[in-house]
């Protein structure tokens, strides 16, 4: 039969009694007690509904840290008083502040020390105990003081360190309460990234089963072989100065690798991407195309510019300045577009060679990329625009494309990134997927 509440407290006072009466325990300072007055302040009305899971929880953890030899029990309701066997005054202290700084974090998520009390008894008068009581920070500032002062008392601290884990500093977020790491928050900054530099991915022509294509992209490498590319290699700076810059360095590279290739018979189209942003202002449009004009006719007459950032709904009558204004300085031209793009008709007609999707940042599931595959093939194919997709990065999504009917696909399996591109190759749909028949039944 489980004990009455009165006969309870009769265990807990005849305990007590037995103890005081070892008065050489409470001269060694191995009579602690330990409460939970702030949680129970911080909780208020829902302190009821808690308590038992409280106290609970400190008993788990007081199990867990005594010694075999040591003992525990509750005391006038929401305290426990504790004895130890052979532990010093200052080890006793720091590890039933352990207890405390635990039942703490576990609740409020705070181990504040300058909240948590250590209550030890000092001396006893008329057979009641009494008791002075320190904040945690005091017990280890006094532990730090004594370890310094005393070499037993350092052995004892170092005892005690073993038993115990330092409360993690923690400070506010708002209203959440994370570990401090010792960081500033407010000064975040990017970490230093390798210079930019550019490199040649391969664009497979389905229907001519070549590599015919490589794209110019600049990157900067970042730690275990990551990196950024495209636009993002500017980071958080947005200013039109860089962009034009980009594109600017993007067009100096590929002329000076296509006059390289050249001089060693190697023939291919270059593709490279210009912002809208650069061409979209007259004084940024005209820096540009004074450097495209740097470039030998007999080199550029290879590229093929890609427009990045065209705002979704463009009318096709800007589109069609920046085309009158390269078409003659170049070999053709294309765009980019989205997932949410559906109409091509502007871009049709705007005078340009065809479309790009990039599917880089794509989180959609390869169900609803092979229904876009579908839709875009089917309306370029319509007004005459080429297509491409890139940065495919699965043979199922690659053979979805080709069989849409998408004109150059780049990415996974089409050949591996280089700092310079190789020769115009024969890719065919054995060679890709396995499909020697792909193109007769295409169009059969």
């Amino acid at each position: 039969m489980p004990k009455s509440p009165m006969s309870q407290m009769d265990s807990v006072k005849s305990k007590l009694t037995n103890i005081i009466a070892k008065s050489k325990l409470v001269e060694a300072g191995r009579i602690h007690m330990v409460g939970f007055d702030t949680v129970k302040e911080t909780l208020g009305d829902r302190w009821e509904a808690v308590q038992e899971r409280v106290m609970n929880f400190a008993e788990n953890r007081l199990t867990a840290h005594l010694g075999s030899q040591d003992t525990f029990f509750r005391y006038d309701g929401d305290q426990f008083l504790i004895v130890f066997a052979n532990l010093s005054h200052e080890a006793a202290q720091m590890l039933v502040g352990k207890v405390a700084s635990e039942v703490h974090q576990f609740i409020l998520g705070s181990p504040d020390l300058e909240t948590i009390s250590v209550k030890t008894a000092v001396e006893q008068v008329d057979g009641e105990l009494l008791f002075r009581e320190l904040t945690l920070a005091e017990v280890l500032t006094s532990a730090h003081d004594a370890a310094h002062l005393c070499p037993n008392g350092a052995k004892d601290a170092a005892k005690a360190n073993a038993a115990r884990k330092k409360p993690v500093a923690t400070k506010k977020q708002g209203s959440i309460l994370i570990e401090d790491d010792g960081l500033d928050a407010s000064n975040i900054v990017v970490p230093q990234l390798a210079p930019i530099s550019f490199i040649y991915r391969p664009l497979w022509n389905v229907y001519n089963q070549r590599i015919t294509n490589y794209h110019c992209i600049p990157i900067r490498r970042v730690s275990a072989g990551y990196i950024i590319e495209g636009y993002d290699v500017l980071g958080t700076s947005d200013e039109i100065e860089c962009i034009v810059d980009l594109d600017i360095a993007t067009i100096q590279a590929a002329g000076k690798t296509m006059a390289k290739a050249i001089e060693h018979n190697m023939l291919f189209a270059c593709n490279l991407s210009v912002h809208h942003e650069t061409l979209s202002r007259a004084e940024t449009r005209r820096i540009y195309l004074e450097a495209l004009d740097r470039i030998p006719p007999q080199i550029r007459r290879f590229f093929i510019l890609e427009i990045d950032g065209l705002p979704v709904g463009i009318p096709s009558m800007r589109i069609a300045e920046f085309t009158s204004l390269l078409h003659s300085r170049i070999r053709a031209i294309t765009c980019k577009v989205g997932m949410e793009v559906r109409n091509l008709q502007p871009y049709g007609n705007a005078n340009l060679f065809g479309v790009t999707l990039d599917l880089i940042d794509n989180r959609k599931p390869e169900i609803d990329v092979m229904k876009k595959f579908d839709q875009l093939a089917a309306a370029a194919n319509n007004i005459n625009l080429k297509t491409a997709v890139t940065n495919i990065r699965s043979t199922s999504l690659a053979l979805a494309a080709a069989a849409a009917g998408i004109t150059y696909i780049g990415g996974k399996g089409v050949g591996d990134d280089n700092k310079l591109p190789g020769r115009l190759r024969k890719l065919t749909f054995n060679d890709f997927f396995g499909i020697p028949d792909m193109v007769q039944n295409q169009s059969a």
